[in-house]
């Protein structure tokens, strides 16, 4: 195939998913000399308008894992985002538990809207409710399996990988259930009002002049407005994320979870 361009197209409030489909979309652009663009659909005014894609493009999606789906948002994703039989590389990053049906509902999602899987990959990040889970990821290591990963998919595109090659990718259908967590994060007493959290919520969760308020019916919990208060002033409150984040580290810091890698045929 003829690629003229590559974009890495994300949805990413914390930034691994970013940094994923970042670092494969400037490694291909690079060894093939050919633009490299990105498209931020964390911003929900961009999520809202129409995106194509023609058919000598290459795009890399990414976006992260909530409890074993794609995050779940009025109006989706990539859902205005379409293809003209383009090829399309699926990534998704998650917090050392488990991917489950992300990439696959992932992959659904973009094949139906006219995109082409050549192939797929799942990535490992700092986990969303603990800086102790997955810390320091992507590390050393992953960055050589994402050079892996990068130099054997320049060498798919240079081979004149075929169209409509089947791209298989675990997952179920239907797809698990979507999980609402019992908390979101709110602004405590050293709340300074700035609005930088309002500004980075994807969804809309927060107004500016109530910035310590929560809007739980469209929270999703990505902690974007936790990592980003420049007063360190959001977190999450009560007993139950307090338990639900001891008992994800109790398991998650005892096994280290590795890339996986999926291939077009």
């Amino acid at each position: 195939m003829r690629i003229t361009k590559v974009t890495a197209v994300y949805f990413s409030p914390t930034g691994g998913s970013r940094g994923y489909a970042r670092a494969i979309g400037t490694g291909v652009s690079k060894a093939l000399g050919i633009p490299f663009a990105e498209l931020d659909l964390t911003r929900q005014t961009v999520r809202e308008q129409e995106h194509r894609f023609e058919e000598e493009e290459l795009v890399i999606f990414g976006a992260p894992v909530y409890a074993g789906r794609l995050p779940q948002i009025e109006g989706g994703i990539f859902d205005n985002v379409y293809g003209t039989s383009t090829p399309a590389v699926y990534t998704v990053s998650y917090g050392n538990r488990e991917f489950e049906d992300a990439l696959l509902e992932e992959a659904d999602i973009c094949g139906n809207n006219g995109f082409c899987g050549i192939a797929a990959s799942a990535w490992i990040a700092p986990h969303t409710f603990s800086d102790k889970i997955a810390a320091g990821r992507p590390d050393e290591e992953d960055k050589k399996q994402l050079a892996v990963f990068t130099e054997r998919l320049i060498q798919l595109v240079q081979e004149q990988a075929k169209k409509g090659m089947q791209l298989d990718i675990p997952g179920n259908h239907p797809y698990r259930e979507p999980k609402t967590m019992p908390f979101h994060p709110k602004g405590n007493r050293h709340c300074t009002a700035c609005g930088v959290c309002a500004a980075v919520c994807p969804v809309g969760a927060i107004e500016s002049d109530s910035p310590r308020e929560t809007n739980a019916a469209k929270c999703i919990d990505c902690f974007a407005c936790v990592k980003q208060c420049p007063a360190k002033a959001r977190t999450a409150l009560g007993p139950a994320f307090k338990a639900l984040s001891k008992m994800l580290e109790s398991k998650l810091c005892r096994e280290r979870k590795e890339p996986q890698m999926f291939w077009g045929k």
